[in-house]
């Protein structure tokens, strides 16, 4: 990889613990929607978030949308809820930021890649202030050359397309970009397709999940230097 000028990240379950931020956001969401079930109810219904909740990609678990998701967790907890799924949506996309769970070498790392010449980003998928508030709330975006946020563009993961969009936009060539994320087909796949070098966090969700022989795999974001 002695040719690569920029190194490039996904967010969550890259440089954001999203398992333990989503932990802290359910905590505020029974605070303040069901604050008077028992403990044993809401760790019943914190499990129902978590494993259709699906990492966060709830629309690759049947979901047409998160409005749905919440519709369906209403219907399964016979929660007579005052609000609607979009409205839900709306909270979890406002508030989730306020969640951060940011690894503990995360900006140890950025911080080495620009002292050591590198251009540094963030390809993110989600909605524009979602992830854009994740961002602000980071600490990271100030180590940050480019943020890309699929919502921004209207282009998604795996879409190869945002991949050759962020290369543009800093004037490389993508094979001159490394792209490191944990998603087997949303980051390795589709950055390997736009001609991207890729590296692989093996966290979160998608952990041991179609690891590929000829892809570089970290489980500590610093590990990233070993291989740039």
């Amino acid at each position: 990889m002695n040719t690569i000028k920029a190194v490039l990240f996904d967010f969550d379950e890259t440089l954001q613990d999203r398992t333990g931020a989503f932990e802290k956001y359910m905590d505020t969401f029974f605070a303040e929607f069901c604050p008077d079930i028992s403990d044993d109810e809401k760790e019943k219904r914190k499990e129902d978030m978590r494993i259709t909740g699906n990492g966060g990609y709830v629309t690759h678990n049947g979901y047409a949308s998160r409005d749905e998701w919440f519709e369906d967790l209403a219907r399964r907890w016979n929660w007579d809820c005052p609000l609607s799924g979009a409205q839900l949506t709306e909270h979890y996309d406002t508030t989730f930021g306020d969640h951060n769970v940011i690894f503990p070498n995360s900006k140890k790392l950025l911080k080495e890649l620009k002292k050591r010449g590198y251009t540094v980003g963030v390809i993110t998928n989600g909605p524009s202030y979602l992830q854009n508030h994740k961002m602000d709330t980071s600490g990271l975006r100030p180590y940050c050359d480019i943020v890309v946020v699929s919502g921004d563009i209207g282009i998604h993961k795996p879409d190869p397309e945002i991949f050759r969009y962020t290369a543009n936009k800093l004037g490389l060539k993508t094979e001159e970009c490394v792209y490191v994320g944990d998603h087997p087909k949303n980051d390795i796949e589709s950055a390997l397709k736009a001609g991207m070098n890729v590296i692989r966090v093996n966290l979160g969700w998608f952990k041991d999940k179609e690891l590929r022989p000829d892809v570089p795999t970290v489980s500590d974001i610093i590990d990233v230097l070993k291989y740039v």
